[in-house]
């Protein structure tokens, strides 16, 4: 400090400078007097002076530092340079170069560099729906390892935006000197990109594929939302890629299983859940796509097969013929109802535990049970033939008038019956003794030979 009011010192502020400093006893402490002497010496000239009259000490090399601006790297050591492309991450229109070791976009403020190890996948998006200008995305996937920073920020993927007829002239990054890569910008980007010694594989370039997907519209992309932003979802034969904000790029290796929602109901959308491997990771869910897209969707899972589910399914063969055995579930349903309570079906079964026993036994009870009816069915009989008699008038005139009143009940009953095309059983307590005798005798050779009769005591 002493320093700093030597410097200061006939300045109309330096009181005021020193004082505030003195108040922060952090910055009092530290290197901040020490470079603001320095600074004031440079102004006038000479170095700082303090109090003895000598030069003030040099600030700390760490405050020199500091307080310096990051070096850019030189264009001039790029093996390509390309100038005034449209990026929509980082937006804006930045510069693009293309280093030995990285890939750098030259923005306003800094420089992002990314290591080409970094670099994992290069998608070109093309047939973007509803564009009507030929617009070509390049979408180069970062290693979320590699931690790539645009200011405080992680950068995930840089996104070049192009068109189709555009053109291109730049150097080759490994050619000779003077020779040049012209021709449309898609693919003279991508020609540089693949140039470049340590560069992207071409196994890291993807693009959509007709055969695998493709819209209702024929284009390569369907509109969803990931949470409240809108955008497209590319499925592309080797992942699935949603732009332009969010930026996510989900490779089939990272994914466990889809599921299709609400893609069964009456909804006019659906949405598609996606559940990574990773473990912890939360699903992806791409929303309100529309329902006019739910077969292609079902046609792109089928043709890389992916599994569907909440969780990977691993039942094999026999869960997929389970899923797929019956079609409609409720015809399902219907037919197995129908099919367990029908007795007449070959498959059905009272008792799983039967043996020759309760099999004698049944017969034993069906025997009694045809008795009891050969016996109903004589008395029936007999006392319709008993109401013929008394209706012609051959009624026996001995009969007991209680008798003749119980026949008379009788036949009344059995009109009835008659009429409906059915027989009425009778209680044989409304027949006398000699009655019921003489009907079971008379019907005896009618009513089958060896079948019990039962008699009244």
């Amino acid at each position: 400090m002493d320093t700093l009011r030597a410097a200061v010192k006939g300045c109309s502020t330096g009181p005021q400078l020193v004082a505030a400093l003195e108040n922060a006893a952090e910055l009092a402490n530290g290197p901040i007097p020490a470079l603001v002497a320095a600074v004031i010496g440079e102004a006038k000239g000479g170095g700082a002076a303090v109090a003895d009259g000598s030069a003030a000490p040099a600030p700390p090399a760490a405050a020199v530092a500091a307080a310096a601006p990051t070096e850019r790297k030189s264009l001039e050591d790029a093996l390509c340079v390309v100038e005034g492309l449209m990026f929509l991450s980082p937006r804006g229109k930045q510069v693009l170069a293309l280093y030995p070791d990285c890939l750098l976009v030259r923005t306003p403020k800094a420089d992002l560099a990314v290591p080409w190890g970094a670099i994992m996948h290069v998608a070109i998006i093309d047939s973007i729906p509803g564009d009507t200008k030929g617009k070509v995305l390049l979408y180069l996937h970062i290693d979320s390892g590699a931690k790539v920073m645009n200011g405080k920020t992680p950068l995930h993927a840089v996104v070049i935006q192009t068109t189709a007829e555009a053109q291109l002239d730049v150097a080759h990054p490994q050619g000779a000197a003077g020779q040049r890569l012209q021709g449309p910008a898609p693919v003279v980007l991508c020609q540089a990109l693949g140039a470049v010694p340590g560069g992207p594989a071409p196994a890291c370039f993807i693009s959509p594929d007709p055969q695998f997907f493709q819209s209702a519209a024929k284009a390569a992309g369907v509109k969803a939302h990931v949470k409240a932003r809108d955008g497209f979802l590319y499925p592309l034969p080797s992942a699935l890629c949603f732009l332009e904000a969010p930026q996510l790029f989900l490779p089939h290796a990272a994914i466990a299983s889809l599921e299709l929602m609400r893609a069964g109901g009456a909804s006019a959308t659906f949405d598609l859940v996606v559940h990574l491997k990773q473990n912890g990771a939360k699903p992806v869910e791409f929303g309100m796509i529309g329902r006019g897209e739910v077969g292609a969707i079902e046609d792109y899972i089928n043709k890389c097969r992916l599994a569907v589910g909440a969780e990977a399914s691993s039942g094999g063969e026999e869960e997929e013929e389970e899923a797929v055995g019956w079609g409609n579930g409720e015809e399902a349903a219907a037919e197995v109802e129908e099919d367990s309570d029908d007795p007449e079906d070959e498959d059905w079964a009272v008792s799983s535990g039967s043996d020759e026993e309760e099999e004698g036994e049944g017969s034993e009870e069906e025997e009694q049970q045809q008795a009891g009816e050969g016996a109903q069915q004589a008395a029936s009989g007999s006392s319709k033939r008993k109401r013929e008699e008394s209706e012609a008038g051959e009624e026996d005139e001995d009969e007991d008038d209680d008798d003749d009143d119980d026949e008379d009940e009788i036949s009344d009953e059995e009109s009835g019956s008659d009429e409906e095309g059915s027989v009425e059983l009778v209680s044989e307590d409304d027949f006398s003794t000699g009655q019921l005798r003489s009907m079971i005798a008379s019907e005896g050779g009618s009513s089958g030979a060896g079948r019990p009769k039962r008699q009244r005591t």
